[in-house]
């Protein structure tokens, strides 16, 4: 029987208490996660950040203030993903390959210069409007309705319900003979993934 793989991604980071609670469960359950990086946090936050590398997930960028990348120009554009990526180095010691435009909005120009930059721009395939609640039970339920071999959710590490959704959702998956990969498992290069 072919392993089914599932993928946990995390939007907005770094953001504690949240991500923290986040990392009590993920390490609880043994399960890797990639957590999207905004610059503006981690220029308050950088010792979560640490918390969140030191723990063995997988860093991206998610810009610096989290603009709608098709409402700025493409320089704009750059100019958050060019400084996440400096703070994040600083920070963390390296680079990020990985990057998620927020909202997943991307322009077919600042799609091929990230691309040409070697990024692996990654979206999702399940989206659970975790925000929405309106409680755990709820969120776990919508992320089941919609899972599928090779998924990848995202989740706000600051919604407060969100670790206990995890404490649902995780071992369910576990029973329906899912296991739990990393982003960096299937980013290849420069490319999009979803």
């Amino acid at each position: 029987m072919c392993e089914k793989r599932f993928y946990l991604t995390f939007d907005g980071a770094p953001n504690p208490p949240g991500t923290d609670k986040i990392l009590q469960v993920l390490a609880h359950h043994a399960v890797p996660a990639a957590f999207f990086m905004e610059g503006r946090r981690l220029e308050t936050e950088a010792e979560c950040a640490r918390r969140v590398r030191d723990a063995g997930h997988d860093v991206g960028n998610h810009t610096y203030n989290h603009p709608t990348f098709d409402a700025i120009s493409l320089a704009e554009c750059l100019e958050e993903v060019t400084r996440t990526d400096d703070i994040l180095e600083a920070e963390l010691g390296r680079r990020p390959t990985l990057l998620r435009p927020p909202f997943g909005i991307l322009t077919p120009a600042t799609q091929q210069v990230l691309l040409e930059r070697g990024y692996t721009i990654v979206l999702w395939s399940v989206s659970i409007r975790d925000w929405e609640g309106p409680d755990a039970g709820a969120i776990a339920q919508r992320l089941l309705q919609q899972v599928r071999d090779g998924a990848i959710v995202v989740f706000h590490d600051h919604v407060p319900w969100n670790p206990d959704a995890l404490d649902i959702v995780i071992p369910a998956l576990r029973d329906q003979g899912y296991t739990f990969g990393r982003i960096s498992e299937i980013a290849r290069g420069s490319g999009i993934i979803r």
